[in-house]
């Protein structure tokens, strides 16, 4: 079975909200409790960090032209990771 590339890319960004919209779901719900909040205030902001990946890697995925969208990526993970492949290309 051939699965078109755009639809199979489509999917998999979907996929990354569905796993964004949880990760919020869960730091909105660890955020009420003041002493989990006031304990792990790092590993909460890291859930957010998380989540913002999964968005800007879904909006790449998205993208009509994914190497202009990933050059674009507002996060600097994702331009680091791709200089890197541009450097071994």
């Amino acid at each position: 079975m051939l699965i078109d590339h755009k639809a199979l890319l489509a999917m998999l960004a979907s996929e990354l909200d569905d796993a964004r919209t949880e990760l919020e779901m869960l730091g909105m719900a660890l955020c009420q409790d003041v002493a989990i909040t006031t304990a792990h205030v790092a590993k909460l902001q890291a859930l957010d960090h998380v989540g913002q990946r999964c968005a800007s890697v879904a909006d790449i995925l998205r993208a009509p032209d994914i190497q202009a969208a990933s050059a674009a990526a507002p996060l600097e993970s994702i331009a680091n990771r791709l200089e890197d492949l541009t450097r071994r290309a």
